[in-house]
């Protein structure tokens, strides 16, 4: 079968940047499992899957917009470093949560420490980056109704209680 919207797949993967650095990879005998058409993967990666089968063996080139999105330079911000825990220990490099307005989880790079503030980078680690995958796809299957159903379930969304749905704890 080839992959397809709404395909089960399973797969490895290295990925590296241009400059040939190994950046993430899955685990040896434990591939990663996704369906297509949901988001789960970076879209230039998802985009050179479809058509693929199982077996399929063969290396993508995924431009910034179609992966992490160019790096923003709004998104690098200076901030009073009292406004981080008094016990937080901050070095350059470090990397941090946060919550949104929204009370979603947003991690940032420390990127200098100064004086009194200290310059975070909220952009993805990966913003701005070509990265090249080498991929080997080991399954693919119709994704289960049951699958697409899980994955068609309301989230949640603090702002809105309406969407609140078995186990989701809002607000």
């Amino acid at each position: 079968m080839k992959i397809q919207n709404q395909s089960f797949v399973s797969m490895d993967y290295t990925l590296k940047l241009e400059s040939g650095e190994v950046v993430d990879q899955s685990v040896a005998e434990k591939p990663i499992e996704f369906v297509t058409g949901f988001n789960q993967i970076i879209p230039g990666l998802e985009k050179e899957l479809i058509g693929h089968k199982e077996k399929d063996s063969f290396e993508v080139m995924v431009k910034p917009e179609d992966a992490y999105g160019d790096h923003q330079e709004d998104l690098v911000q200076k901030v009073p470093k009292d406004q981080f825990p008094n016990d937080a220990d901050l070095q350059v490099g470090m990397t941090y949560q946060a919550r949104s307005p929204q009370g979603m989880p947003v991690n940032f790079v420390i990127k200098e420490i100064e004086q009194e503030m200290a310059v975070i980078d909220l952009n993805h680690p990966l913003a701005g980056k070509t990265l090249l995958f080498e991929v080997v796809v080991k399954g693919v299957r119709e994704a289960t109704p049951e699958e697409i159903e899980a994955l068609n379930a309301p989230s949640c969304n603090p702002n809105d209680s309406s969407e609140c749905g078995g186990g989701c704890s809002c607000g």
